[in-house]
């Protein structure tokens, strides 16, 4: 009868310990976003050289292999990454100011445009409308026109302007850069060894895991994009679309963004062919080739070659796209899903966030 009382006594206070455990962490998550999105402005770039850390380690183990010494191959890549950068920023600079001075055309071809579409609109709905009750269909195509262009070039060039940004922190990302790719042979020991003695096999996992899982993604990720980049430039330079150098990198970064990114990538590019004046035949030319290389590289190359390797959920990349994009604007939507993977490793490793990471892993999980 004693040990049944006791055992009555003693699970009452583990659920609250459970209760109070669960409720501290959900307050501590809620802390930590709000801390993310004010400061953000430090965290983005700091982000960021973490991203590019995880890319340039391996080409500084590679000159290292080859008998450079590490501080000087640190050296060497920085300065093949500011000289890359800083070309790019030219290529791409000097696209966006002649886009800049071209964009009353284009605005005025696209309005023509509109107008015609939205005078076969109007025909057809006014033969609908002679057999239906009510008043007749009034014309607001030229309204709608005169609201809706402004709006969407100046949403094209805002979406642009903020993806480059990034480079009025190039400095401050540059700099982190040097220290974490000169402590990165180290770094995995002391983060194992700040979790203590008792929590090293522990800590030990996590950071293969994340090295393994992360790691490997953002290189294999890049990779992919990058190639991607380069294909629909050529493609979009061989149907004489204006402007390819801004749009081919510009579908390479938006396909780190998962599901919306490959569609939002083949808009501009179909508009651009649209005010040019193609042929219809051209652009539908044009937009079967962009489907087949996005399907290529969506269904063929990025699931053979990333695997694994991202255990996410189709709800949870979602979600997080929304909450990443919330707390820091488009760089945090392309960095949704190595930043929520990482979460998910610390969930699988951490005993009470354990449910949390079944509740965010694929099928298998």
């Amino acid at each position: 009868m004693d040990e049944v009382n006791k055992t009555s006594t003693v699970r009452p206070a583990k659920r609250g310990t459970d209760l109070t455990t669960y409720l501290l962490l959900f307050l501590s998550m809620v802390v930590l976003l709000a801390v993310l999105k004010i400061a953000k402005a430090i965290l983005i770039p700091f982000a960021l050289a973490v991203f590019f850390a995880f890319i340039l380690y391996p080409v500084v183990k590679f000159l290292n292999w080859l008998k450079i010494p590490y501080g000087l191959a640190v050296g060497i890549v920085i300065i093949a990454v500011i000289v890359v950068c800083l070309g790019a920023t030219f290529i791409i600079a000097g696209q966006l100011t002649s886009f800049a001075q071209e964009l009353p055309q284009y605005q005025e071809a696209l309005a023509g445009y509109l107008d015609k579409v939205q005078s076969a609109y109007e025909g057809v709905a006014e033969k609908f409308a002679s057999f239906l009750p009510g008043k007749p269909v009034t014309s607001t195509g030229e309204q709608a026109s005169n609201n809706i262009l402004p709006q969407l070039f100046s949403g094209v060039l805002t979406g642009i302007l903020s993806l480059f940004s990034v480079l009025s922190h190039f400095i401050f990302i540059i700099f982190i850069l040097i220290f974490l790719l000169s402590d990165a042979r180290s770094l995995g020991e002391k983060l194992v060894k700040a979790w203590g003695k008792t929590e090293e096999k522990r800590a030990g996992e996590i950071v293969e895991a994340i090295r393994r899982g992360i790691g490997d993604y953002i290189i294999i990720r890049c990779a992919i994009n990058a190639g991607l980049a380069v294909v629909v430039t050529l493609c979009l330079i061989c149907f004489g679309v204006n402007y390819a150098y801004i749009w081919g990198p510009l579908t390479g970064v938006l396909n780190f963004i998962p599901y919306l990114g490959a569609t939002v990538g083949l808009l501009p590019p179909l508009v651009m062919a649209i005010v040019q004046n193609h042929s219809w035949f051209s652009i539908i030319l044009l937009m079967a080739s962009l489907l087949v290389i996005q399907n290529i590289e969506g269904n063929i190359i990025t699931p053979k070659m990333v695997g694994e390797r991202v255990d996410l959920n189709a709800l949870t990349v979602i979600l997080s796209l929304v909450l990443w994009g919330y707390i820091w604007g488009m760089v945090g939507m392309i960095l949704a899903v190595p930043l929520t993977t990482c979460f998910k490793i610390l969930c699988d490793h951490i005993e009470p966030l354990k449910p949390l990471g079944v509740l965010m892993g694929g099928k298998d999980s």
